[in-house]
């Protein structure tokens, strides 16, 4: 299991460090500058308003289903048209609730064809992923390792035609471009899924209940990231009356921090099934959660720092209308990254068992922390308060889940660990301060040669060895 991680990790990585972040700075960021922060904020603000109700949508079947299936592999093709009977049943109701929801909201006409186009991006979204997630839960890794960017590398295409080739873009163009790309992607993933299980679909009403019943838990953990991960912007959107402009200078910032947010999330996507199948088994789960931990605090730590002292020059390279405001928000976002990477390793373990009772209760505790101190600093702080509220919170959830996990599966954590993690820590944010306070380079090479000897100390701590204790 160990030898599989390590091979499948790096491989992901390598797919997703090329195409993702292309994707981001090539394309996304360059559509907010091409139709403007406040047309753009508008969007962010909607698609974080359609994520509040992503619940419906995936009702917690895709991790129950990477759970399930890891330990009874033989069973999928009982499963899969039970989940696409319930699938379908769920897109219409999530259609149908984000459409009351909106009203409610009292959102303008001139919005409702955004909101569509973003509904359909949701729901062919969740239906990849969820298709995806076969693949790792039956152990085809490498399948999913080139899946996890394929729908990147298509959106690449096309948006990137309409961007830089016909030079005609709208944010309701970007997000059909979105919704295009998605399609293909679904269809080619049903295409080589047909190849290990036949598609069927199953309406029957009896097993649908029964899987969403075992499914319901998961959903709840869902439903508690998505509000305390997504609420910050639809609350800018909503307390601030400024044409949308706060929101979108929090977007600029938090694109970023998703982007780098999906390493977590490629790990988890390995980490949980591999967990479910080694909790299944009974076997140790030290060896492999150390080895994740590892590697994540090294990356995490490293993007952290860098971030943190070189965030004017990197808003300033990707928005030409960033200022002041556009860096402190980015610094600050970036900085809470680093707690939400190290819960996917955690977040992972515990939910691969199945016990999410406590683990519930952690995300209720910071949803009400991330309210209450977006009430309290939006109105005064405008984004650079919500980016705090997101630390904070941020910070909360992944000590919670530490501790958790620790008492759950008995995690041999030592001193040394601990003292090796503040060191890599401490190390990068000083290299990156004293390169970017004395050294006179371009900036870029700066940050170059910092990664270069932060992988190094790394390397020689033990951090990068992938070794089969932990560091």
């Amino acid at each position: 299991m160990q030898k599989e991680f390590r091979n499948n990790i790096i491989l992901l990585l390598v797919i997703n460090f090329v195409i993702k972040p292309f994707y981001v700075l090539g394309i996304d960021a360059q559509v907010q500058n091409a139709v403007g922060e406040s047309e753009y904020g508008m969007y962010f603000a909607l698609f974080n308003f359609c994520f509040l109700f992503q619940i419906i949508l995936d009702f917690g079947i895709q991790n129950y289903n990477s759970q399930y299936i890891s330990s009874n592999r033989d069973e999928i093709s009982l499963m899969l048209p039970i989940v696409l009977g319930a699938k379908i049943i769920l897109i219409i109701l999530f259609a149908l609730m984000v459409s009351i929801g909106a009203l409610l909201m009292s959102y303008p006409l001139e919005y409702f064809i955004l909101l569509g186009l973003i509904v359909m991006v949701m729901v062919f979204q969740s239906l990849f992923i969820y298709l995806r997630s076969n693949f790792s839960a039956l152990g085809f890794f490498r399948m999913e390792t080139w899946f996890s960017a394929f729908d990147k590398f298509l959106m690449i295409l096309v948006i990137g035609y309409l961007l830089y080739v016909s030079k005609n873009i709208s944010i309701t163009l970007f997000a059909a471009g979105q919704l295009f790309a998605l399609v293909i992607s679904v269809i080619v993933a049903v295409f080589f899924l047909r190849k290990k299980v036949v598609f069927k679909i199953n309406f029957n009403l009896g097993k649908i209940k029964t899987l969403l019943t075992k499914s319901f838990p998961f959903a709840i953990v869902f439903l508690l990231m998505t509000l305390y991960t997504r609420m910050d912007g639809v609350m800018l959107e909503y307390i601030l009356d400024d044409n949308a402009r706060a929101a979108g200078v929090y977007a600029a910032g938090f694109r970023l921090l998703d982007a780098a947010n999906m390493i977590g999330y490629l790990f988890a996507l390995l980490l949980l099934p591999m967990f479910a199948n080694l909790i299944g088994e009974k076997k140790d789960v030290n060896t492999l959660t150390f080895s994740a931990a590892s590697l994540l605090i090294t990356i995490a730590s490293l993007i952290s720092a860098i971030c943190w002292f070189y965030s004017s020059e990197i808003m300033n390279l990707i928005y030409i209308q960033a200022d002041n405001t556009y860096s402190e928000v980015f610094r600050v976002l970036m900085l809470s990254f680093w707690a939400m990477a190290l819960s996917y390793v955690f977040g992972s373990l515990i939910t691969a068992s199945g016990k999410l009772r406590i683990f519930n209760m952690i995300f209720v505790v910071g949803i009400i922390i991330n309210w209450t101190l977006n009430l309290m600093l939006i109105p005064e702080k405008g984004a650079y308060g919500a980016a705090v509220a997101t630390l904070v919170t941020q910070f909360f959830v992944f000590l919670s889940q530490l501790i958790l996990a620790r008492k759950m599966f008995d995690l041999h954590f030592n001193f040394t660990f601990f003292s090796k993690s503040l060191t890599i820590v401490g190390t990068y944010f000083a290299l990156s301060y004293l390169m970017h306070q004395y050294l006179a380079m371009n900036w870029f090479l700066e940050i170059i040669i910092i990664t270069i000897i932060s992988l190094a100390i790394s390397f020689f701590m033990g951090f990068l060895r992938l070794s089969l204790k932990p560091a």
